[in-house]
């Protein structure tokens, strides 16, 4: 026989799943370059409030989403979200120009080479940055 939980339980169980608000106007997931060169692979809005500070937005120099639509990262509200807005047409040539420069200075690898679509060459871009060790290379 099946262990009866309190009523209340029961209705705590059921009560729906509520997810934070998506602040940026983007499809994920999205690069960040900052002022060394470093590039933060973000998933979605959650990651990217995790990765990013509020007082240190502007030393994100670039950003691209899975379309490679450069952004801009500004904050909004009270609680001083980072969110990311599109501020241009895709750049596929700006992009593969970051990620080129980045697995130069930062991993012994060699960057991933382009690929169509975009959003495709995109995740996977941040798939191996997130799964390859970064280490500052001598110029």
């Amino acid at each position: 026989m099946p262990i009866r939980r309190p009523a209340f339980l029961q209705r705590l169980r059921r009560r729906p799943h509520r997810q934070a608000p998506h602040v940026s106007p983007v499809d994920f997931p999205c690069l960040l370059i900052d002022d060394d060169g470093l590039m933060l692979p973000c998933a979605d809005d959650d990651e990217l409030q995790q990765l990013t500070e509020p007082d240190f937005t502007d030393e994100i120099t670039a950003a691209f989403d899975a379309s490679a639509r450069p952004l801009q990262v500004h904050l909004v509200g009270e609680r001083r979200a980072i969110a990311l807005r599109p501020v241009g047409e895709p750049d596929p040539d700006a992009l593969v120009a970051h990620v080129t420069a980045y697995f130069h200075h930062w991993t012994d690898r060699t960057a991933p080479i382009p690929a169509e679509p975009t959003h495709i060459c995109v995740t996977h871009v941040a798939t191996v940055v997130r799964d390859t060790p970064t280490r500052r290379r001598r110029p």
